[in-house]
């Protein structure tokens, strides 16, 4: 009886084994809601990581519009089309939303897809509204799901060498930061230039400097016809006395994405696009040159891990969690009150706590996440 026991237990431990080796084999399922211009990017790279990596598998892609579908099918070949996502909240095998629909659906999507207990990577911004924003963290915590937001600079090379300089101290005392966001676009009727361009520069300079800013004066407008605000100038004040100064522009017919850091013993100027950075002291000018990353594959591909450490009840460190992307959402909400009221406004955050990103949170603002 004793061997049969021991038998019996051996032959469950393998059997136990296998089941976690093959369901750590399983891709995950990503459904990708939304196949616009952004969204097709998105297509794009999850096909391109799953012909080299057997961690993802493109499941489906849902767009309301059959135009835009057709034209994904003659792009992609056959896939998995859908004119709306309903069906997906029910279907098990569909563990993953990466949503790249328009703004002002992300709440509406991510929300449902939430409580539908699957793992949502959304596009910035995470909602037009801090509480709403808010919510979709607090439906990620409440059904255990791993809620990311798309932050791509998270993953830029050239910011994280940006952020090595700033922190080695090289560029002497930080006296304050610029950001040039622009690029010629055509008037937009149904969004505006704060929260299309607004997010990244918020977020990385929240990663350089490891705190967000107290004060916000915003200035801009729209130019043309009834398009909404298509330029704008934000100063953002942080506690220590420095300044950062963006200006988002569809206006400008050359693009940019340029972050400078001025310091009292150098200067740092990044261009996030080609990631080559450019150090300038009193005696000599250094150019550094990282390997140009990937960001969104390479942003897939963590969100990718952040779920299967999550289904696997692992540790885990998500770089660009919903918190994040909430305290994000609540200083595009400030610049737009201080257009709007043509005043200085205080950032209106909750009070900073220490958490790993990752680790479950509370309704809030987080003061770093790296």
């Amino acid at each position: 009886m004793q061997c049969g026991r021991l038998c019996s237990s051996i032959d469950v431990l393998v059997i136990s084994k296998e089941r976690e080796v093959a369901i750590e084999l399983m891709p995950l399922n990503i459904s990708v809601v939304g196949a616009g211009y952004w969204g097709k990017k998105v297509i794009r790279e999850i096909l391109n990581i799953s012909q080299t990596t057997s961690q993802v598998r493109l499941y489906s892609v849902i767009d309301n519009s059959p135009t835009i579908l057709e034209q994904c099918r003659k792009e992609f070949g056959p896939l998995n089309y859908r004119l709306n996502y309903h069906d997906l909240l029910a279907d098990t095998a569909a563990s993953v939303a990466h949503i790249c629909s328009p703004n002002n659906t992300h709440f509406e999507v991510a929300s449902r897809f939430l409580r539908s207990k699957k793992h949502v990577l959304v596009e910035k911004p995470l909602a037009l509204r801090g509480r709403e924003a808010d919510e979709l963290v607090r439906l990620a915590d409440a059904n255990h799901r791993v809620l990311s937001v798309g932050h791509v600079h998270r993953f830029n090379n050239g910011v994280k060498e940006l952020k090595r300089v700033v922190d080695s101290g090289v560029l002497g005392d930080i006296y304050y930061l610029r950001f040039r966001w622009t690029g010629l676009l055509p008037p937009q009727k149904d969004r505006d230039v704060i929260t299309d361009l607004g997010p990244h520069p918020f977020d990385i300079c929240n990663s350089l400097l490891g705190m967000w800013p107290t004060k916000i004066s915003c200035r801009g407008r729209g130019y043309r016809g009834e398009a909404g605000d298509e330029v704008a100038f934000i100063t953002a004040e942080h506690l220590d006395g420095v300044n950062a100064s963006i200006e988002l522009s569809w206006l400008d017919m050359e693009k940019h994405r340029d972050v400078t850091v001025v310091g009292s013993d150098a200067v740092a100027r990044l261009d996030c696009l080609d990631q080559k950075l450019i150090l300038q002291k009193p005696n000599k000018t250094e150019t550094m040159s990282p390997p140009p990353s990937n960001t969104l594959q390479e942003e897939i591909i963590h969100f990718a891990d952040c779920v299967e450490q999550d289904s696997n009840s692992k540790a885990y460190t998500n770089r660009s969690d919903g918190m994040l992307g909430a305290s994000v959402v609540r200083l595009l909400e400030t610049s737009k009150q201080s257009l709007r009221e043509e005043r200085t406004v205080r950032v209106s955050l909750p009070e900073a706590e220490e958490l790993l990103a990752g680790e479950p949170t509370q309704t809030g603002f987080r003061k770093l996440a790296n």
